[in-house]
């Protein structure tokens, strides 16, 4: 703690934030008299700060902000200036390595810094507005990379490979109800043992307590009907890993850790667990079923590279939902997307051909 402070004495005063870690607020923009005042209230609000993003959010904040701190110290300039000509600078310099809605993040990223520590900056000057707006023209805003989606034929595949064992279990449910329900990632893992709700000659509920649109956790109920093929039967799949993950309170994670030998762990399965899943498994057992998707997302012509994530699950109903003529806002309440412009991605190629003129002109015979 002496070096900190010996170093805030030099240079500024180093505040924690809980969401970018360690702030140096430049000497001069702070009474040096109140240095362990502010210090106390920074790590207080740290607390609550933190809990006003998503984990996936502050991830992405942290390593924005780390490139700017970092080009700013390469230029041997204060990275907590509030000047918006060098945030122009920086956005220009890093729109050469990364897509327009990245260099948003690094931007949110900046102003949420210069906030956390009592600093003003306008993301609105024209220095940072007028250059995002060039960038977007010349750009584009089209997302550079989208989550392959996958076919509930490729989903009983993917399920079908798995194990006769406690994994094979854990992972069929999550497969079949990161589908199912069109969850997040985040959210698969999210889910509590007492969030699931089997509800006999239907289906289940599953009641995802927050997401990326309900940070304030409100909580959204999601249902999933019963299939009759039992490889694609979320509510089965579900039931089978509950007795076998056997929770003793209702707040314990749902999916958890395995050991060698199918040992549970008590500790929350990650994210990127999920990832892998659905990555590794979607490339084991191949496309197999090019009709719905190439006639489902353009950008998969031939040669194009595939690329599964997490979101794959959560594209793949929505994509299908849209391929069977689901009306937007029927997908909109099992995706629980916000804006009708998001959800209608998904729907876009399949309105393409639907009622396409050309077809009742090039194939009248």
């Amino acid at each position: 703690m002496a070096d900190c402070e010996a170093f805030a004495d030099m240079t500024g005063l180093v505040v924690s934030t809980g969401i970018l870690g360690d702030l140096v607020l430049p000497a001069g923009a702070f009474d040096p008299g109140r240095a362990d005042e502010i210090r106390e209230l920074a790590a207080q609000a740290a607390v609550y700060a933190t809990q006003a993003r998503g984990p996936g959010t502050l991830r992405a904040y942290r390593s924005a902000w780390r490139q700017y701190d970092a080009w700013c110290a390469h230029l041997g300039l204060p990275a907590l200036s509030g000047d918006p000509r060098l945030v122009g600078m920086y956005l220009t310099a890093a729109a050469e390595r990364l897509a327009v809605a990245t260099l948003q993040v690094h931007l949110a990223a900046i102003v949420t810094a210069h906030r956390l520590v009592g600093l003003s900056l306008d993301p609105g000057h024209p220095s940072i507005a007028l250059l995002m707006d060039g960038i977007r023209r010349r750009r584009g805003i089209r997302p550079s990379r989208q989550a392959t989606p996958i076919s509930p034929a490729m989903l009983a595949r993917m399920v079908r490979a798995q194990p006769d064992t406690p994994l094979g279990l854990r992972n069929r449910a999550i497969l079949l109800a990161g589908f199912g329900g069109a969850l997040r990632r985040s959210e698969i893992v999210g889910l509590d043992a007492g969030d699931v709700e089997l509800v006999d000659g239907r289906g289940v509920v599953l009641t995802v307590r927050r997401s990326k649109t309900d940070q304030h956790g409100a909580g959204q109920a999601v249902a999933v009907w019963r299939s009759d093929d039992p490889d694609l039967c979320a509510p089965t799949a579900l039931r089978r890993w509950l007795e076998h993950r056997d929770a003793r309170y209702s707040d314990d994670p749902l999916f958890v850790g395995l050991r060698a030998g199918g040992v549970m762990t008590v500790t929350r399965l990650s994210d990127k667990a999920v990832v892998r899943l659905v990555k590794s498994t979607a490339e084991a057992v191949g496309d197999g079923d090019p009709g719905l998707m190439e006639s489902t997302f353009g950008s998969l012509a031939v040669g194009a590279t595939r690329s599964y994530s997490g979101h794959s699950l959560r594209a793949g109903l929505a994509t299908a939902a849209a391929e069977a003529e689901a009306q937007i806002h029927d997908v909109m309440r099992q995706t629980r997307h916000k804006s009708v412009e998001v959800a209608r991605r998904y729907m876009r190629s399949s309105d393409l051909w639907r009622n396409n003129v050309t077809e009742k002109v090039m194939r009248r015979t």
